[in-house]
This record gives C-alpha cells, sequence and structure tokens, in this order.
C-alpha cells in the first residue's frame, strides 16, 4: 500500500433508489449504461482514473483538483444536454462531490482514509446538477478557471472537524478564462 494527495470525485444518480423499485432490470441495466457512456469519457478527458464503480455511483480520482472540479462541471454539461427532451425515466440527474487529500492506494487501486469519506458526506448534502466541492479542493485548484461560491461549513458524522464547502457558480463562464495582453487596447 501507498498514499498519495489526490482529488477524490463521487458521483450519485439521483433517485436511483426510488427508480429501483418503479422499473424492470432491464431498464435499470440501460439507466446504468447510459449513464456510463456518458460521464466516463469525460473523466478519461481530464485525466481521472475510475476506481470503482458502485452500483449508481463512480469513484473517481485525479491528480489535479482544478481537473477534477472542470471534470464535474463538463459531467453536468453532458448530462444536462442528454436530458433535454427526454422524460422522467430517461433523465440522468447526478450529484458531484469532490474533496483533496491524502489517501491509502491499496494494491489492487482501491483508496480509503479521511478524504475518501468526507467526499462521501459531501455527495450526500450535494444537489443535483450541481458541484460541490471542499475547502481543500478550493485552495488548491485554479480560481481562475472555476467561478465558485461558498456554501459555508457543514458538521458531517464520523468527521471530528467542520468541513468548508463551496459550489461551481454556473451563472458565470467556466473553463480557461483569457488575459489580456499587457498594453492591449480593448474595442469600444
Amino acid at each position: 500500500m501507498e498514499t498519495n494527495n489526490l482529488a477524490v470525485m463521487l458521483t450519485d444518480i439521483k433517485g436511483f433508489t426510488d427508480r429501483t423499485s418503479t422499473q424492470s432490470r432491464s431498464q435499470m441495466m440501460d439507466l446504468l449504461g447510459r449513464h456510463r457512456e456518458l460521464v466516463l469519457p469525460v473523466v478519461k478527458q481530464y485525466k481521472g482514473r475510475l476506481v470503482k464503480s458502485i452500483g449508481d455511483a463512480f469513484l473517481v480520482v485525479f491528480e489535479s483538483p482544478t481537473d477534477a472540479v472542470l471534470c464535474g462541471v463538463e459531467v453536468q454539461d453532458v448530462l444536462r444536454k442528454h436530458n433535454e427532451g427526454k422524460g422522467r425515466d430517461e433523465c440522468i440527474e447526478v450529484r458531484v462531490a469532490i474533496n483533496s487529500g491524502e489517501v491509502t492506494v491499496a494494491d489492487d487501486g482501491d483508496i480509503f482514509g479521511e478524504p475518501v469519506n468526507v467526499t462521501a458526506r459531501l455527495e450526500s448534502i450535494a444537489e443535483a446538477g450541481q458541484v460541490f466541492f471542499t475547502e481543500a479542493v478550493y485552495l488548491a485548484m485554479n480560481k481562475q478557471e472555476v467561478p465558485s461560491s461558498e456554501i459555508g461549513y457543514r458538521q458531517f458524522k464520523g468527521i471530528p472537524e467542520k468541513v468548508k464547502i463551496y459550489r461551481v457558480l454556473r451563472e458565470s463562464p467556466v473553463g480557461r478564462r483569457e488575459v489580456p495582453q499587457a498594453g492591449a487596447v480593448a474595442e469600444t
């Protein structure tokens, strides 16, 4: 086993448990397949590594906290486009939670430790369609690429200290922002 400082992202489909009571196994497998087809290419694009799939959830790690948050935003965009014009049974809405810290990496690639636990607790309060992340991510990420807003402190079960929480502001452009060259004159 080794330890590594990683950004940890957890995604979870909103309402999946309720759907298991109202849809057939075939419908559930189709939903999970679509979820995988839509989300995992985005994870790969941002250099994330799928640690494991936990039913309707993905546990993913990134070397870069900025890449983790940008990936979360892109996942929400892809799913929002997928959901346009679809009925409730075909829509896929996810909660995205991201934390960063030193995790233990098992020989089989699984991860564990307090950063993973905090991510799981954060996912439980995240809103569908949003990207929530901790102060650890906020302090390490490139704030010019990800406009965000502080939500406040939360006390999570089993976590000794309160955790400061942020969310991505979707009202502002997300991604690489162009910085004007020194001496450049803005067009009027």
